[in-house]
Formats: structure tokens, sequence, C-alpha cells
């Protein structure tokens, strides 16, 4: 008989099943993940994962209790051990048929609770569209909003098993015959695959509810609470009666109050934030007063840009026409046949005349505001997204920049660069750069020597393959939502105020500073140094930050175009971004560093980047993904979850290395433990924490192992830099700069 007291850990998870214990006296919570069950006298510790290698349960002392402790080392002894005690036989099974059944309606709860949740927010979208077309206004859109359709349903138990459960709970309780230490046995481990299956699955129900939740409010104001304030006080601004989108701002707070997925703080912020603005709406008049100069040219804004563009009249009218039938459209971003057509004309249409204006704008002195805010941020006209806007971005346009010495540039500057030779025009969407353009037109026959020599160096031919190419690809891929995307600022896709939205450079340079003080490595390109004095090679890493361009659009995506120039790679990528981005910056940044490592370390393994061979991020990890069923080291549960994983990223290794990597840049680095430790140490092998977070989490013992293992490298590293260094002043040779960069990249 073994005592314990409250608290008392009796057996933890992870460690081997080699022991189990019957209650005398007390009780016992067994908890997986946030789910905790009640073990009462008579029941079995352990029962819930005694089959399996390790324990996925752990089993504290609710209360003092009394337990008789029973051990086996191999599957043979704990069929012994049930030979010898019929007792125990129908003990195990009523302990686990009986608590098993909590587990089930544990699940069911859940997933009647999460498909509630998710019927709320369908019909809470479908309210405020409903609601902006009963009112006549704007129907606003937010990131989230083209993918509610997709919304996982989550899995539904099987209708046979709680009856199955129940059933045998009485079978056993009223035979008098002894059951078979073998069926005792295949009873339990079939039992026990499907409470780790049930854990796996209330634990994705949670993640899908927490995601739910953010829709309703997030710390970013892309939301649901922030459409309906809107919507509020545009109904107020124009006269009209508020009441029914009030009551439903009540309804959805009500609802917030009750979700724990979402800080309480952030809710009575936003709260009392929206209360504020509605009783100063209340004691206060608009001020309407406008100036009459830029009135007047905000409302000739697009015949100023056509007049600019030196566009033809016929392109000219039949640009006016479309953009007047898509003013008439009740949904502009609708999916319907007539508004994808329009949608598709005016598209074409736009880069027609964007593409004439920017030829002329590269060699002019003098660019009107209204062209600037046009190229810059796809502007047309007040009427499609909205005076207030438009005056809002017109302040801005005027001097609107990038930084050219950080990398940073606005699409007309980064052009513009094109045109003066300083910068190679982009690869196309077949992963073609200029030189292989103008060569496979020669090898085609199309073009003679001398027209390929001439359109080598042909600035122009350069910015028009850029304009052509690279352009709309991207702009559609920043833009977000490639099925109802439109090249043209609408007010329907501003969801905030232009301020907010505005990508400026500091604000890039802010995030990235933050990014790469976490992931220090971040821009690291691998490259072959060699030194003649000595006839010497050596791999060196160079930190090359990437060039940023700011595509003319409102959206919610960044992309890693290219991760060098050309074929060298001590050049810097490209990662392209919308100029006006919607989504949480840090996130995307995120994401598009997930693209660069990966992209970097395909260009430098070559033909190998998948060969396990050759041990590579990119290799250990498909290795990881490929044989998840295979690996001894990760858990049921892990499995499950990596098996879930792959589904959502469409069985894509580099989609779900992004997801992981997300994970690892945002919780994992703040001492959030996340992924399954294969997963961890692959990420930490290849992308180790900067100093500080290291510093962070060295109590930690779960980065124990991880951190040990980057030490030792570091110490194997500046060893070997240690004895570079010697062997040059040996030799009486100056130490080239690049490697005595070395040591201060290594031990950040």
């Amino acid at each position: 008989m073994q005592n314990f007291e409250t608290n008392d850990t009796i057996i933890a998870t992870g460690t081997a099943c080699h022991t189990f214990y019957i209650i005398m006296e007390g009780s016992v919570n067994a908890s997986a993940g946030n789910r905790n069950y009640v073990l009462k006298k008579g029941d079995i510790v352990g029962v819930f994962d005694i089959t399996l290698p390790v324990h996925l349960f752990s089993y504290t002392a609710k209360e003092s209790c009394a337990l008789i402790p029973y051990s086996f080392d191999t599957l043979r002894d704990f069929l012994a051990i049930l030979k010898d005690n019929s007792q125990l036989c129908k003990l195990f099974v009523l302990s686990l048929s009986k608590n098993i059944y909590e587990i089930i309606r544990d699940y069911e709860t859940s997933y009647e609770n999460y498909q509630a949740f998710r019927k709320y927010i369908m019909e809470t979208h479908h309210l405020y569209q409903s609601t902006c077309r009963s009112l006549g206004l704007l129907c606003k859109v937010l990131p989230f909003m083209e993918n509610l359709s997709d919304l996982p349903s989550g899995e539904k138990l099987s209708f046979w098993m709680n009856d199955y459960f129940l059933s045998m709970t009485k079978l056993v309780s009223e035979t008098t015959q002894e059951l078979s230490p073998e069926f005792v046995y295949g009873f339990l481990f079939q039992s026990i695959q499907n409470i780790e299956h049930m854990i796996v699955m209330n634990e994705k129900l949670t993640e899908y509810y927490a995601e739910l939740s953010s829709y309703l409010l997030n710390e970013d104001y892309l939301d649901f609470f922030d459409l309906f304030c809107d919507l509020f006080f545009r109904a107020k601004s124009n006269g009209m009666d508020a009441t029914m989108i009030d009551n439903t701002i009540k309804d959805i707070v009500a609802r917030l109050r009750n979700i724990q997925y979402i800080d309480t703080s952030l809710v009575v912020k936003r709260v009392t934030a929206f209360q504020q603005k509605a009783k100063s709406a209340r004691e206060s008049q608009k001020e309407t007063a406008t100036d009459s100069k830029l009135d007047a040219e905000l409302s000739n804004s697009l015949n100023i840009i056509l007049d600019y563009a030196d566009t033809m009249r016929i392109t000219a009218a039949e640009f006016k026409k479309y953009i007047e039938l898509f003013k008439q459209l009740p949904d502009k971003n609708a999916t319907d046949k007539e508004s994808d057509s329009i949608r598709k004309q005016l598209t074409r249409l736009f880069y027609l005349i964007y593409n004439e204006a920017f030829q002329i704008s590269l060699k002019s002195d003098t660019t009107p505001v209204v062209v600037k805010m046009f190229l810059n941020f796809g502007f047309l006209e007040p009427s499609l997204c909205g005076y207030e806007n438009a005056v809002a971005l017109y302040k801005i346009a005027e001097n609107y920049h990038g930084i050219k010495e950080q990398g940073i540039y606005t699409i007309y500057e980064w052009i513009r660069e094109i045109y003066l030779g300083n910068k190679q025009p982009s690869r196309n969407e077949f992963e073609q750069d200029y030189s292989a353009f103008v060569r496979s037109l020669r090898k085609e026959g199309k073009i003679d020597k001398e027209t390929e020599q001439n359109m080598t160096v042909d600035t122009v031919g350069k910015v028009m393959y850029e304009l052509q190419n690279m352009f709309p690809s991207v702009n559609k891929i920043t833009f977000g939502r490639i099925f109802t995307f439109c090249p043209i600022l609408l007010e329907e896709n501003i969801c905030k105020p232009l301020e907010e939205l505005l990508l400026t450079p500091q604000k890039i340079l802010t995030t990235l500073e933050r990014l790469t003080a976490i992931d220090y490595s971040a821009f690291y390109h691998d490259y072959l140094y060699e030194e003649t004095a000595l006839n010497a090679k050596e791999n060196v890493k160079l930190d090359i930050r990437p060039d940023i361009i700011l595509m003319p659009n409102i959206g919610n995506k960044g992309i890693l175009w290219q991760e060098i120039e050309g074929m060298r790679r001590d050049t810097p990528g490209r990662m392209m971004i919308s100029a006006l981005h919607v989504e949480n910056v840090e996130k995307t940044f995120i994401r598009m560093i997930g693209e660069f490592r990966w992209e970097m370390c395909k260009r430098t393994q070559g033909a190998r980047w998948n060969d396990i061979s050759s041990h590579s991020l990119t290799s250990d990890y498909c290795d990881y993904a490929q044989f998840f069923q295979k690996n001894r080291d990760l858990s049921y549960e892990a499995k499950e979850k990596i098996k879930a994983n792959l589904k959502h990223a469409k069985n894509s290794y580099r989609e779900m290395f992004l997801m992981d990597y997300m994970t690892y840049m945002l919780y994992e680095s703040t001492g959030s433990c996340r992924l399954n430790k294969v997963c961890r140490a692959i990420l930490f092998r290849y992308c180790p924490f900067g100093k500080n977070v290291r510093d962070a989490i060295r109590n930690n013992t779960i980065f124990t192992d991880c951190l040990d293992k980057h030490r030792l490298h570091t110490a194997q590293t500046v060893h070997h830099l240690n004895q570079l260094t010697m062997k040059y002043q040996n030799a009486g040779v100056l130490l080239p700069d690049i490697i005595a960069k070395q040591q201060e990249l290594i031990e950040r």
C-alpha cells in the first residue's frame, strides 16, 4: 500500500508504462492537455494509457489517497499479473468502461459547443452583409471572410460508441465467468486507441474554437466587433436608425465575456473605446469644411490620370465604361459571373494605363499627386475608395517613399531603379529572369545576336519586363483574395484608417529587428570564399537583408518572390508586400522569413535539397514529415497532430514547415512549447534563437538538449575559426574582413 497526499504526482506524463495502482481510498485526477477526469475508489490509476509505451495522462492525487501498486516490465509480465488475479481483469474493464464514458461525453459536449459557435460565426457574417445591403452601405471585407465557407467542421464520434461501453459495463458486471487476460488486454488496447484519438480531436476543436474566437475579437482590430462598430458609426453619420446594429454589438460583447480564449482586458479595452467614441459622436458635430482646391483635384482624378498617361481615347472610353458598370455592382467583391467579368476587364485595362503612366513618369521631373496615388496605391477616384480615404491618401502620397539604403522601395522607386540600371528585373512566374528570357528568344530564333545584345542593355525593355511579368502576378498574390482581385483601391477593402494600414519603412525595420533578434541567422547566405594568398577555400556566411518592395494595393499577404538575384548567392532576395497592409505585419514577415529559409536552403543544397544523407533544414524536415509514422520519438498524439497539419498543408512539406516556423517564432521563442521534440530539434538546429532568447529559456528543461547541442556546435565553429585565424597569422597574411566577421555572426 502506498499513500499520497493532495496534489502529489503519482504518474507523470511521458513516463514509461510499467506501473498501475488500484485506488483503495480517496480520488485521483487524470489529466491530458487541458482535460481532467476524476478516478475514484475501485478505479485503476493508469487505466487510460496502460497499453501505450509511455503515459499520455498525468495522474495526481485529488485528495489524500491509499493505492495498491503493481509493477511489470513486459507485456507477458502484465498478462501474468492479470492471470494470477482474476478480479483485476474485471476491475480493468469496469474502470475503463465507466470512465471512458466521461471522456466521450466531454468530447461530444466540446463538439456540440464548437458546432454552435461555428454556426454563430457564419450567421454573424451573413447578418453583417444583409445589414449593409438593407442600409445601402458598403460591405467591408476582412482577410478571413473568403475562407469562412471552408471552416473545419470537426469530427463526430461514431453513434455506437456510447452504447458499446455502457453495454460492456453491464455485461462484465453481471457475468460470473472469468475474463481471459488476452481478452482484457485486447479490450484495453483498442479502447485506449479511441481515448488517444478523442484527446487529439478535442485539442483540435480547442484550436478551431480559439481561431473562430479571434474572428469576433482580436488585437489587430480585424474582427466582426470592429466591423459592426464601424457600421454603427457609418449608419449614425447618415442619419439612419442604428438600434439593430447596437443590439448586435451587445450580443457580440455578451458572447465575448464568456469565451475563455479571449483576454478579458482586451474586451474591456475595445468596448470602452467604442462607448467613448459613441458618446463623443453624440456630443459633437463633425466638421465638414474641405479644401476646395483639393476637392476639385480629387473629383477630377480619373481624368487627370488618363490624361497624364496619354491613354488612347478608345482605351480611356472603355475603361470609363467598365468603371461605371463596376460602380453599379451591389457587391464589388461578389463572385458571380457578371462581377467577375467586369473585374477582369477592369484589371486588363488598369494595367495598360498603369504601364503607360509609369513610362511617362520615368522621364518626367514632376508627377501630380493623384498620379502618385495611382502608381503607389491603385487609387482612381474618391467615389471608389471613399472621399475621406482619398483625402488621407493624398496627404500620404505627397511624401511617400522607401529607404533605398535599407533596401525598402515603393513600387515606383523599385522600377525606377531598374530603369536606372541599379537593379535587374525580377523573375517571372516561370522562374525566368530577364537575361534567361532574352537568351530563350535567341534560342527560339525570334531575335538575332545584335538584338539580343541591345535588349540586354535596354533599360526601358527591362522596365516593361518587370511591369508585364512580376508586377501583375505579385500584385494579385499580395492582395490575398485571388478570386475577387481588382487592382483598384476600393472602400470595401479598407477596414481601418489608412494611416494605420500604411506600411512605412520604419514599421518594416522595427519588425525585422524584432524578428532577427529571435532568429538571428534568418538572412544568412552561405557563400564559398576563395583566398588566393593561401590557396584556401572557406564556407562563410553573409548577413544580407532582402530588398522589400511595397506593392500598390490594400492586401493581407506577403511573398518571397526570389531568394537571390540571378545566380549569385551574395545578392539580396526580394520580398513583396502590400503598401496598405491589413494583416498583422509581424506574422506576415515571419512567414516570408520562413519562405526565405526554405528556398535558400534548396538553393544551397541544389539537387540534394531533400536527400537525408546530406543533412540540411529541408532534407531533415522532409524526412521528418515523410516518415513521421515510423518515428519512435513521436507519441501517438504527436503523430496525429502531424497528420492533421499535413492535411491542412495539402500534403506540402514546405507549407507545413511554414506553419511550424510560425509556431516556433511566435510561441516557442517565449518558452511556450507547442511543437513536438523532433520538430523543435530540427528548427533549433538550423534556425537557432538569438542570445537574449536563449538566455530567457535557459531554465526550461524542454530546451536543454537543443541549447546544449547549439553550444557544442558554436564552440566547434569558433575553434575552427580560431585555427583559421592562426593560420593566417603564421603565414603573415592579413586576415580577410569576411573571415573576421564570421565569429561575430556565429556568436550572436
